[in-house]
C-alpha cells in the first residue's frame, strides 16, 4: 500500500495524463465572449508602437502574460521536471513569469525537488512556488507554516508564492483536504512573517468579490482568479475516479464556479489588487479582454501542456507569440498604446455576464468610471 504522499506522486502523473488525453475543459464558457471592444475606425496610432510590457509585483515583463503552474513532484520518471524546463526556457526568451505546480510532494518528499528546479535553464524569469491552503488548515495535524512556505520557495529560488486554494478539486477527490477551518487567519499569519510576495490562486472555479477583499485585508500581495472555463478539476477528477458514487459527485460540479471574465470584474471592482486571470484563455484577444477588465497578466496552462510533454520549446513559444500578435492586432484596433490605455478603452456587456455583474457589482459606473488598477 501506498502511504498518502507517495499517491500524492501518483496523482501528478495521472492528472498530467487526463489533461493530455481526455476532454477537462469547462462545458461552460468564460464569458469573455459576452465582453464586446468598440472598434476605432481611426485608431490613430501605429501598429508597431505598442508596447506591451507591464510591471507587477516590482518586476517588469515584455508581455502581460504569465505560464501558470502546472505540475512537479516526481521522482524516478522526469515527465514533470521536463515540462517544467521546457516551460521554463520558454518563459526565460519571453521574459514573461511562470509558475510551478503544487510542491506539496516536495515538502513531504524532498527528492522530488530537482522537478520543480528550473534555474540552471531560466536564471533570470520571476519564479511563483506553490503551496495548497488545506495544509494551512488548523484542523490539519503538522499542518503548515512559515517553515514549510520558505522551504517551497527557497529551494528552487523562487520570487513568490502561490497559495492555491481549490476546495472544489478537494471536495471530488477521494482522498481530497476538505479541512478549511482557519486557512484565512494562518494566511494572515504567513503574511505578517515572509519574507516574499504571495499570491492567492484559484484553480479553476474563479474568485468572488467577497474573498477577494478578504485577501485585500491581510495583505495579500496579488489574487490568480482561476476562473471557471478552463481545465476544470472536477472533471480531471471525474476521469480519476474509481468508483460510481465519485464519478457522479464529480462530474456534477464539472461546471461549478464564476467564470474567468466575470471573477475578474468582481476582484478589480471589489480589490486595488493586482489581478491574473487566468481560466480558459485561449488567444490573444482573450487576453486583450481580461486586461481591459482590470487585469494585470493573463496566465496561459493547458495549452502549452502538450508541447512542453515534448520538450518542444519552439512550440511553447510559437504559442504564446500567436497570442502575442492577437494582443497587439487586438490594441491596435481599439487605439490603445499599450496596456494602460487598454484598461480605459470603452466595452459593452451582453448577455448572462451583463445579468450576472448588474446583480454583483454596479456595472455601469465601474464600465463608465474606468477599471481601478494599481
Amino acid at each position: 500500500m501506498f502511504d498518502k504522499e507517495e499517491l500524492t506522486v501518483i496523482r501528478k502523473f495521472e492528472h498530467i495524463e487526463h489533461c493530455l488525453k481526455k476532454q477537462v475543459e469547462a462545458h461552460v464558457s468564460t464569458q469573455f465572449e459576452n465582453i464586446h471592444f468598440v472598434h476605432m475606425s481611426l485608431p490613430e496610432i501605429d501598429k508597431d508602437e505598442i508596447d506591451l510590457s507591464v510591471e507587477l509585483l516590482g518586476r517588469k515583463f515584455d508581455y502581460p502574460i504569465m505560464i501558470a503552474g502546472m505540475t512537479g513532484g516526481t521522482k524516478g520518471s522526469q515527465l514533470a521536471g521536463k515540462i517544467n524546463k521546457t516551460l521554463a526556457k520558454a518563459a526565460q526568451e519571453l521574459n514573461i513569469p511562470m509558475g510551478v505546480g503544487s510542491q506539496r510532494a516536495m515538502i513531504r518528499k524532498p527528492e522530488t525537488w530537482e522537478s520543480y528546479y528550473v534555474r540552471d535553464v531560466a536564471p533570470d524569469i520571476f519564479l511563483v512556488g506553490n503551496l495548497g491552503a488545506p495544509q494551512f488548515s488548523e484542523t490539519i495535524p503538522n499542518r503548515y507554516g512559515i517553515e514549510e512556505a520558505l522551504k517551497a520557495v527557497e529551494t528552487i529560488q523562487a520570487d513568490a508564492l502561490a497559495f492555491h486554494m481549490n476546495p472544489l478539486q478537494e471536495s471530488v477527490q477521494p482522498e481530497g483536504d476538505t479541512q478549511y477551518k482557519g486557512v484565512l487567519n494562518a494566511l494572515a499569519e504567513l503574511k505578517s512573517e515572509f519574507p516574499y510576495p504571495i499570491i492567492a490562486k484559484e484553480t479553476g472555479a474563479g474568485v468572488s468579490k467577497e474573498v477577494a477583499v478578504k485577501l485585500e485585508s491581510i495583505g495579500i500581495d496579488a489574487i490568480d482568479v482561476g476562473g471557471l472555463g478552463g481545465t476544470s478539476w472536477s472533471g480531471v477528477e471525474y476521469y480519476r475516479a474509481r468508483d460510481e458514487k465519485s464519478r457522479n459527485l464529480a462530474f456534477r460540479f464539472w461546471d461549478w464556479g464564476i467564470p474567468t471574465a466575470l471573477s475578474v470584474a468582481e476582484v478589480r471592482y471589489a480589490t486595488d489588487l493586482p489581478i491574473i486571470s487566468t481560466g480558459g484563455i485561449r488567444d490573444g484577444i482573450m487576453i486583450a479582454k481580461a486586461l481591459a477588465l482590470g487585469a494585470n497578466l493573463a496566465g496561459i496552462a493547458l495549452p502549452l501542456l502538450k508541447p512542453a510533454v515534448k520538450g518542444d520549446v519552439d512550440g511553447v513559444v510559437n504559442i504564446l507569440r500567436r497570442y502575442i500578435e492577437e494582443l497587439r492586432n487586438t490594441m491596435f484596433l481599439v487605439g490603445a498604446r499599450n496596456v494602460d490605455e487598454l484598461r480605459k478603452v470603452p466595452l459593452v456587456v451582453t448577455g448572462f455576464a451583463r445579468e450576472w455583474l448588474e446583480q454583483r457589482i454596479e456595472l455601469w459606473e465601474f464600465l463608465r468610471e474606468g477599471r481601478r488598477v494599481l
